[in-house]
């Protein structure tokens, strides 16, 4: 019955009672249908009669496309249901298997009843068989054949068949023993209207969703748990299925994350299958959120997908029950492939062109865009913004951080085309400009916290991408923005004072005052200091140091107690003593910081040479004026001899290298002049951002060598360890609940100390192009580099195809294992990676 291979065996057929040595067996199968046709019924010589009839109905439905499959297994009984997927025809077979030790068997099978279907019995008979020692014997003494027991099958009667209402119960008699089948033909009254149900509950969707607009797509296909809560008042969240759990989205994706294996692999015992048989709340949720949602003017577009929704699950509430998980994964299949495309509609050419694993990350930028209630990009409207990652950072003041976004932004929203989205976030944070930074936690701009040092850095650079990428960029530098606290001004207030917003300046003024403020010095406290801010934090964390070294160039700041880079895991433990430590304080110069400085200064010399930047320079904390071009010019000096630890210790002398510090060599320092020296000379996967914002600093071949040391021990298969595993701090395994009394990794503080970090590859695999490039000449060598890269992103492919969340984790553990405390798509892992197809597409066209 089941669609699989099938047929009559001989022996098996017959009864014979033991296995046969095929190899040594000179007799030949005899069977008492050896000399004329098996007639189908009762009768004697084995199960051929009743077994020629279910290999007539096999073969039938294996012709014909019966190809759907229910079977059911109870005690010794199985029952196997197969049927046509449009016409509804099917047979139905009961079987009580015999097995040896059954006897007469044990217990009886429940009635069964078959939803909305009609049946009419084919047959059911008893095998009965001599099994006594004389039958055996005459059966193993003949010298001739191999002829089976003695047995036969004989009619069953009582076997019931009653239709109550809309379904048909089957009742098997008391007597039923093992070796006992029933064959029933079934069907579905009305069911010659399957095809056309078919076509239109498939039909329309593109059609429904033809209006919606990313943020509309937002919420028909994403919407995390906390981003429900937040979306509904707290009324309603993500869908939770019996015995299975929550869905990872409230939208279409976590539907089809759960049913997309289902319906590849006939599932049909799944969870979601037997919910879908016990009702219709699935259906009614769908639509609700949908209906309730288009009643807010800022998603009245939503009214089309409900009103579709709604008119498709109308029209399977009523089928049986059994049928409704097929249904149900057509309509959500139909308008969750309609969404999809409508959101590669509103992309740009690049993603509609591009290769899946493309698409896919840039529909990232849907899953991670959308209106909050308790987030926005300014205090008195709520605009779409986007989440650092889901679920984590997804609400309130988690959501929007400087430095996730604008490490993102250049991938999820430029390379995308989603030019408006990067225009409101470049503005905004813009907006909030305070100590020449930007905040690392905007918190709608209400409670801004300024304590990263890079965030500002990112966002320069993201404002100089925007410039290039966008057609007219330019224009942006003239943009005007009304300012949260006074130009040139540490004053603290609260966004509704009167001071707040009462000022303006030009995107053009706002980098000005970034450069100058960092020229000058910065030295300040974090407004709202204490507990109340950050309860882990020591005292002296709260304070902030920045200043400008001009031998160098170099920018330094931080200290010991604070945390101002992407690698910010503070220390929370008493138990282990690591409360107000942090893991990774990086003070001094990080690298990336450096890179990000030169990148920024040359990008405004060239501007300002060109007319369209009306400052030539800064002045120094001694009243010195410094232009851009000679400030970027120290600073390429000098970079390498601060940062390059060379092959060779003979030439340490020629670099700042203290040689009974060097671990690894070949390689470029993570910091300058840290608190700890020995935090100098770690190898981490911060020099590729360098790398691949200001390549000027670097000297190809080292720069390669680097990258090779990077690809050795640092890439996993689909991240990068976030230092070298040949360092005593190396501790891969990130466990944020960790209650022990081990200072390195108590309440995760080895977050950045060794596990694997997925948006650090956007920028390794990009410095590495970009450098393996400018060796290679001839068109086959230009391809073998684009081959290396392609073959180190199949890890990730394979991360976001598998993906229930549809996206690139925030990290993982050792060798890509999985990492339960990590946030399980990240805007920044996405992003970084798009940033990589990008430049790839812009090298080709040179």
């Amino acid at each position: 019955m089941c669609a699989c291979a099938t047929g009559s065996v001989m022996g098996y057929d017959e009864i014979y009672p033991k296995l046969v040595d095929l190899v040594h067996e000179p007799r030949l199968y005899h069977s008492s249908f050896s000399d004329h046709e098996v007639t189908i019924g009762a009768g004697r010589g084995g199960i051929g009669r009743v077994k020629k009839l279910l290999n007539q109905i096999h073969t039938f439905m294996g012709r014909h496309g019966y190809d759907e499959t229910f079977i059911h297994h109870e005690g010794e009984y199985i029952t196997v249901h197969r049927m046509h997927p449009k016409t509804r025809e099917g047979y139905f077979t009961v079987a009580h298997t015999a097995f040896p030790g059954y006897g007469e068997g044990h217990g009886t099978l429940a009635p069964i009843h078959l939803s909305g279907t009609l049946a009419k019995l084919i047959g059911s008979w008893k095998l009965e068989v001599d099994v006594s020692d004389s039958a055996k014997k005459a059966v193993y003494d003949d010298p001739e054949f191999l002829r089976g027991l003695p047995s036969s099958v004989s009619d069953l009667s009582g076997v019931g068949v009653q239709v109550k209402d809309d379904e048909t119960v089957i009742s098997m008699p008391s007597h039923f023993p093992p070796g006992s089948v029933a064959i029933f033909e079934t069907w579905i009254p009305g069911a010659e209207r399957s095809e056309g149900l078919d076509q239109y509950v498939t039909s329309g969707a593109s059609e429904a969703m033809g209006d919606s607009s990313l943020v509309d797509l937002n919420f028909i296909l994403y919407r995390c748990e906390p981003e429900e809560r937040d979306g509904s008042n707290g009324k309603d969240g993500v869908y939770a299925i019996p015995s299975h759990g929550q869905l990872v989205y409230a939208g279409l994706q976590g539907w089809w994350s759960c049913l997309r294996d289902v319906v590849r692999y006939n599932q049909l015992g799944h969870p979601i299958c037997n919910h879908l048989r016990e009702g219709t709340w699935a259906m009614d949720y769908i639509v609700g959120r949908l209906d309730r949602m288009s009643k807010n003017k800022a998603y009245s577009s939503l009214t089309k997908p409900a009103a579709w929704l709604r008119s498709r699950f109308d029209a399977i509430r009523n089928i049986p029950s059994f049928l409704r998980p097929r249904y149900f994964a057509l309509v959500i299949q139909a308008a969750y492939e309609a969404a999809w495309a409508r959101g590669m509609d509103l992309l740009n050419d690049d993603v509609q062109n591009g290769q899946e694993f493309v698409q896919s990350l840039a529909m990232v930028s849907v899953q991670m865009t959308g209106y909050m209630h308790s987030a926005s990009l300014n205090p008195f409207e709520t605009v779409p913004s986007m989440a650092a990652g889901l679920p984590h950072f997804s609400s309130s003041w988690a959501r929007c951080w400087g430095r996730d976004i604008f490490i993102s932004l250049r991938g999820l929203y430029l390379a995308t085309g989603r030019y408006a989205d990067a225009h409101s976030h470049i503005l905004a944070f813009a907006s909030v400009l305070k100590h020449g930074m930007i905040p690392n936690l905007l918190s709608d701009g209400k409670l801004p916290r300024y304590n990263s040092r890079d965030s500002i850095w990112f966002f320069l650079q993201t404002v100089q991408d925007y410039t290039k990428m966008v057609p007219n960029g330019l224009d942006l530098l003239q943009q005007i923005v009304s300012r949260r606290f006074l130009p040139y001004d540490d004053t603290y207030f609260e966004f509704d004072d009167p001071r707040a917003y009462s000022q303006k300046s030009t995107i053009e003024e706002i980098i000005q005052e970034a450069l100058q403020r960092h020229a000058t010095g910065l030295s300040f406290r974090e407004a709202n200091a204490g507990p109340g801010l950050d309860m882990q934090m020591k005292d002296e964390g709260f304070n902030i140091e920045i200043h400008v070294d001009w031998e160098t160039g170099i920018i330094f700041g931080g200290n010991q107690s604070n945390c101002g880079t992407w690698m910010d895991k503070m220390g929370e433990s008493d138990k282990a003593g690591s409360k107000g430590v942090p893991g990774t304080p990086r003070d001094g110069a990080p690298v990336e910081v450096t890179g990000l400085l030169a990148s920024t200064l040359t990008w405004v010399a060239e501007l300002h040479e060109q007319g369209l930047y009306r400052f030539e320079g800064v002045t120094t904390d001694v009243g010195k004026s410094v232009s851009f071009r000679a400030w970027a010019s120290v600073l390429r000096e000098s970079f390498e001899r601060c940062y390059y630890v060379p092959l060779d210790a003979n030439e340490d002398s020629s670099y700042d290298v203290n040689s009974s510090m060097v671990n690894r060599r070949g390689i470029y320092k993570d910091l300058y002049r840290a608190g700890k020296e020995y935090e100098d000379y770690q190898l981490r996967p911060n020099f590729p951002i360098a790398m691949t914002v200001a390549p000027q600093l670097f000297t190809p071949e080292k720069a390669l060598g680097a990258l090779e040391m990077a690809d050795k021990y640092l890439r996993g298969p689909t991240g990068m360890a976030t230092l070298d595993p040949s360092d005593l701090k190396y501790r891969p395994y990130y466990v944020n609940s960790d209650d022990s009394t081990d200072f390195a990794t108590a309440k995760g503080r080895n977050y950045h100390q060794g596990p694997e970090w997925i948006w650090p590859t956007g920028f390794f695999l990009r410095a590495l192009l970009k450098f393996d490039l400018m060796r290679r000449s001839t068109k086959a060598e230009k391809t073998e580099a684009f081959q290396q890269i392609t073959r180190r992103l199949e890890g990730c492919k394979v991360a976001i195809r598998g993906s229930p969340w549809a996206g690139l984790a925030e990290l993982t553990q050792k060798n890509g294992e999985y990492c339960g405390d990590s946030s399980p798509t990240q805007a920044w892992s996405a992003g970084c990676l798009l940033d990589l197809f990008y430049d790839a597409r812009e090298f080709q066209k040179e």
